[in-house]
């Protein structure tokens, strides 16, 4: 791991997603990964002997709780001779790619879901936003099994990773003051 990376997990997360007063845990952690995967386009390419489906125009997939969104997304898959169902091994995705839940949103110009590592890694202007904060950098990893989420900085921003968080309001204490 290098400086430029910053690591949001356990007690790190917990004290950034704290400040704005949004939950820290992801509903993406656990995600269950063996749901059927939904999805929708304008135009489908199949090009079975390469194990390929290039899916184009205002992408939708949906898995449980997760979406996402892209211009293109390619799947490859594996289908077993005698094997009606193809075995999805990953998804990738171009252009526009926002992968929302209920707690988060992730955005970047690429992205790649592998199925079987249950890992999404954005890329290209990442914006990871929860709630009123954020956080901005060039490349990020989210395990879907663990929650750890790692994004490196930019290296038009001298390789950082920027933050932006919201405080939430002051508590009033025992005697009414703020």
């Amino acid at each position: 791991m290098t400086i430029r990376t910053l690591v949001i997990s356990g007690l790190l997360a917990t004290t950034l997603w704290g400040i704005s007063g949004v939950s820290a845990q992801s509903v993406l952690k656990n995600h269950d990964t063996y749901q059927p995967i939904d999805i929708s386009a304008e135009r489908l390419e199949m090009k079975q002997k390469e194990g390929r489906a290039i899916f184009k125009g205002a992408v939708v997939v949906k898995q449980g709780d997760m979406t996402l969104n892209a211009n293109t997304l390619t799947v490859f898959y594996q289908a077993e001779n005698g094997v009606e169902n193809p075995s999805i091994s990953r998804l990738d995705a171009e252009g526009n790619v926002k992968l929302s839940s209920a707690s988060e949103t992730l955005t970047g110009e690429w992205g790649v879901y592998d199925v079987d590592r249950r890992l999404i890694t954005l890329g290209g202007d990442v914006t990871f936003q929860q709630g009123d904060s954020m956080l901005k950098g060039d490349r990020l990893e989210f395990d879907l099994v663990s929650g750890l989420a790692k994004l490196d900085g930019k290296a038009s921003e001298d390789g950082r990773v920027r933050g932006q968080f919201s405080v939430p309001p002051k508590k009033d204490d025992k005697d009414g003051n703020k």
